[in-house]
């Protein structure tokens, strides 16, 4: 690995503040960082020395368990960089933020959104809300505060139509965790993947039997010369 300095330190503190960043968010940052701290411009095309950047810091944290992840937004496609735990469910057994009936309550929330019927993989914030104040004895502005919380700490994102769904985050670092517990759609489990790029699909469609984010189902009728059918099972909740 090369000198690990300032610049890498400022990158790393900037993308652990975020839920998660935008590419373009993410590329115009890093050039602002660079030229603040070096006095000078990249040398180097920017995407690819910030690709360097951060190949450096995956091999300085990789060891303790976090990785700069990549994952493509579910409805635009765009890519996104997400600062993740690798440890799977370690996120929730070692989180020291919530007390462990809090722990508790958000993996049956999160179970919820996925066993959710007809692909919805959502819930309905006043639902989430009685859950939590039943679950943990508060009252329901009690529960209104700690939802709020989770969603202000990346675990949720909430829809316009007030339903609660997984956070790109928590796909993201959640994976090999929500697939050891309810199985993937390749086994007929409950986890979906997209038939295109093999990532989890919450936000997408069915097409015959197989599953797709919308971006990946134009990529795939593109290249099997396919017709995109119009008339599709929706995955996820509406209005996102």
């Amino acid at each position: 690995m090369s000198e690990y300095t300032d610049i890498h330190r400022v990158l790393l503190t900037y993308i652990r503040s975020c839920k998660y960043i935008y590419h373009h968010e993410l590329l115009e940052t890093f050039q602002t960082i660079y030229t603040n701290l070096s006095g000078e411009s990249p040398h180097e095309e920017p995407l690819q020395q910030l690709n360097k950047y951060l190949a450096d810091i995956n091999s300085r944290i990789s060891p303790h368990g976090f990785k700069i992840e990549r994952k493509n937004n579910e409805l635009t496609g765009e890519l996104c960089y997400i600062f993740i735990n690798t440890v799977g469910d370690d996120i929730i057994k070692q989180n020291t933020l919530y007390s462990p009936p809090e722990l508790d309550t958000i993996k049956q929330i999160i179970d919820d959104i996925v066993e959710a019927p007809e692909y919805k993989f959502s819930l309905g914030k006043v639902n989430v809300q009685q859950k939590i104040a039943n679950s943990l004895n508060k009252t329901l502005k009690e529960a209104s505060n700690l939802v709020d919380r989770l969603i202000d700490d990346g675990w949720f994102e909430v829809t316009l139509d007030d339903r609660m769904t997984l956070s790109i985050k928590t796909i993201a670092e959640l994976k090999d965790y929500l697939i050891d517990r309810h199985g993937s759609s390749t086994n007929e489990g409950k986890i979906l993947i997209c038939q295109q790029c093999k990532e989890i699909v919450t936000l997408g469609c069915k097409h015959e039997d197989y599953f797709f984010h919308f971006k990946c189902y134009d990529v795939y009728c593109r290249n099997n010369n396919i017709e995109p059918d119009q008339d599709f099972q929706r995955i996820g909740p509406e209005n996102v």
